[in-house]
């Protein structure tokens, strides 16, 4: 019997997480202590291994609180002052891109949108009118205006243009459909599932499993601190069969085919 084997060519992984545990005192400052005794340690989040490669669309899932944000910081190497981070990180993406969860705090509140793109990124004019259009942005009376002059789900997209237009590797986006009613989001899932280039990272974290289901090809779910990679359960979307099209196109050039007795 003969069965055909597709074996995919492998990438290095664009961050690598080992033994990672984020803690905080019980003071809440790092390294404080009384009369030479250290301060007792709460643990935030514990991660055994994690890897992100080319193309993954990784969400994060679980309650506010448990710990989503704080995993997308240890991707990014950041941490906030009074944390204490323990572990291995290895970073092989010369830049990461991270849209916040609100569009307004990744973009200067006074300066034209389509020229702030361009003196951010370094691209051409064509260029950012085409990514702003792609993100349902064509109105070159929009375009001219400042952030404080758009609405909320508008900075978003923004946002997101932005981080296409940076080209980084790995692009992070913090509870990025929070603010949203349910046919925005929807919107939003569809760009994220057309824009994110095939060879680029997407992490997601969000309280939201319909995320996941729409855009995912990995799950991990986080509560009170402790994070699981679990099974990605499909929904039949716009966004995910426009994810699956784009990953079968791109499956098709970095595959090779052998032949199996």
């Amino acid at each position: 019997m003969i069965r055909i084997m597709v074996i995919s060519l492998s990438r290095p992984a664009l961050v690598s997480l080992r033994g990672v545990t984020v803690s905080v005192s019980a003071s809440g400052t790092r390294g404080s202590s009384t009369r030479g005794v250290e301060p007792e340690e709460t643990i935030l989040l514990t991660l055994p291994e994690l890897d992100v490669y080319p193309g993954d669309r990784i969400v994060i899932t679980g309650p506010s609180g448990s710990g989503k944000s704080l995993l997308l910081s240890c991707l990014t190497g950041r941490w906030a002052p009074g944390l204490t981070f323990t572990g291995e990180r290895e970073c092989a993406a010369e830049r990461i891109g991270f849209v916040p969860q609100r569009g307004l705090e990744a973009l200067h509140p006074l300066m034209q949108i389509r020229r702030q793109l361009r003196a951010v990124t370094g691209a051409s004019q064509a260029r950012v009118e085409e990514v702003l259009t792609a993100v349902g942005l064509d109105d070159a009376g929009l375009q001219r205006r400042r952030p404080t002059e758009i609405s909320g789900g508008q900075a978003q997209r923004v946002a997101m243009a932005l981080g296409v237009l940076a080209g980084a590797p790995l692009m992070l986006a913090d509870e990025p459909t929070s603010a949203l009613d349910n046919e925005s989001r929807d919107q939003l899932l569809e760009l994220l599932a057309t824009i994110v280039a095939p060879e680029q990272a997407l992490v997601v974290a969000t309280h939201d499993l319909v995320v996941a289901e729409s855009i995912a090809t990995r799950h991990l779910k986080v509560a009170s601190g402790q994070v699981e990679e679990v099974a990605v359960v499909q929904h039949g979307g716009t966004a995910r069969r426009n994810l699956n099209a784009r990953n079968a196109a791109a499956n098709s050039d970095s595959t090779t085919a052998g032949v199996v007795a």
